[in-house]
């Protein structure tokens, strides 16, 4: 599961760095075209949601156990487990 969300994770990163550098070049021209133009907005848009989209993943993420918590988890019997 933990290499799941890392795939997810690392993929909206990619796209949203992607969008932000392409957003920054075509902000730099002196008359785009109306395709540059919107494509440029498209960039912003997709940097906008990638990082609201990071920060609702890491928000998510459930945080990694103590030694201490695994050893206090029961089974599912009920019982407490051994420590080994």
């Amino acid at each position: 599961m933990k290499t799941n969300f890392q795939q997810v994770f690392f993929t909206v990163v990619a796209f949203t760095l992607f969008s932000g550098v392409g957003s920054i070049i075509l902000s730099q021209k002196s008359n785009p075209s109306p395709q540059q133009a919107r494509l440029s907005e498209l960039y912003n848009t997709t940097w906008n949601l990638g990082v609201g989209g990071i920060f609702g993943l890491l928000g998510a993420a459930e945080p990694p156990k103590s030694k201490s918590e695994e050893s206090d988890e029961e089974d599912d019997t009920g019982e407490q487990k051994a420590d080994a």
